[in-house]
């Protein structure tokens, strides 16, 4: 017997909805799919990486408290050998992705009013330098080298880098003491394909569990150019409506488009970022969030909390049954603890 789409039928019906979309907002995607991780770019003293545009897909999965985050990445750098420090709550899978997966969500904005147009390996012992610092994993993913590393000490992160082809320095160093002090991961990145001045890589999946999710954003002074900046923007894809925010207070950026993902759409997304189709949550939509100041300075990366209905509503279906109504009702319940005693009883 054959059996049903795991998607609801709700979804079905959207997707006959969102199936056209302008070829412009397609171009506007790959234009920004290639992008530099805001995290801690690493190479040698006086040739610094430099960040620019940044493309993110962030799924989140609430039931499991599971982030699949997605980034391509292009960026500069004086350097033969240059890579970067992704950090991360949780022990991150690392997968490549289809670069598809950015038109997919991009091909689901809503159409503007006219006026408005305009594979990982297992655990490996410790590394060189400092045994503080251990190895938790290593592969080669869309270009890069990839090893992830677990230590409380950031000084010994730094030397494991100057004894494993990486050139750090003091504010590389500083950044890590914030991840390394909470216990999270952090997944250096070496360019293997790579020409001289620049890199671009294949897109990358890191799949990590997380009690919030995030997105990088904070990172060394040295990888903030004082002029050009970039954009980030950020595709969020849950099943509920969420607010950004830069650590736990300050409000990052507002949604500048939501739309729902029908099942087509998050059918497709799955396969491109080579997920099962479960991971994709029932419901869900693509809230994008644009920054156009990026990099720049920052207190904390950026922090995504689920909206909640607000609390008036619920209060005032509370308060609308009446005083004289609540008699039977207590009544009732009397009547139930009376019965449930004599069964005991008898």
């Amino acid at each position: 017997m054959e059996h049903a789409h795991p998607r609801s039928a709700h979804h079905r019906r959207l997707a006959a909805n969102f199936r056209t979309r302008a070829s412009a907002v397609a171009l506007v995607a790959f234009a920004t799919t290639c992008s530099a991780l805001a995290c801690s770019g690493v190479g040698p003293l006086g040739k610094p990486v430099v960040f620019g545009d940044q493309t993110n897909i962030i799924i989140w999965d609430e039931a499991r408290h599971t982030e699949h985050f997605i980034r391509n990445a292009n960026f500069k750098s004086g350097a033969d050998d240059f890579g970067f420090i992704a950090p991360t709550p949780g022990k991150p899978e690392l997968s490549e992705a289809s670069n598809q997966a950015f038109y997919t969500l991009a091909n689901l904005r809503p159409p503007l009013p006219y006026a408005t147009r305009g594979g990982f390996a297992g655990a490996g012992g410790f590394g060189g330098g400092r045994s503080e610092v251990q190895v938790i994993q290593e592969a080669d993913v869309a270009g890069y080298h990839a090893t992830t590393l677990l230590s409380k000490d950031a000084h010994a992160i730094n030397d494991w880098m100057n004894s494993h082809g990486y050139v750090s320095t003091p504010e590389v160093e500083k950044w890590a003491e914030r991840y390394c002090s909470r216990g999270w991961y952090l997944t250096a990145y070496k360019v293997v394909d790579k020409t001289k001045l620049a890199a671009s890589t294949g897109t990358v999946r890191m799949t990590f569990r997380t009690r919030r999710p995030f997105n990088p954003f904070y990172v060394p002074s040295t990888n903030i150019p004082l002029t050009n900046k970039g954009t980030l923007r950020v595709y969020f894809v849950s099943d509920g409506d969420y607010d950004a925010h830069i650590g736990f207070d300050d409000t990052w950026q507002v949604p500048q488009w939501t739309a729902p993902v029908p099942d087509s759409a998050a059918d497709k997304l799955a396969s491109e970022v080579k997920l099962p189709v479960d991971s994709i949550p029932d419901d869900s939509q693509v809230e994008t969030f644009v920054d156009n100041n990026f990099p720049r300075p920052a207190a904390d990366d950026i922090y995504f909390t689920k909206r909640v209905p607000p609390s008036g509503a619920l209060g005032q279906r509370s308060s609308s049954i009446k005083p004289l109504a609540m008699i039977p009702l207590f009544a009732g319940l009397g009547l139930v603890a009376v019965a449930r005693r004599r069964r005991v009883i008898e």
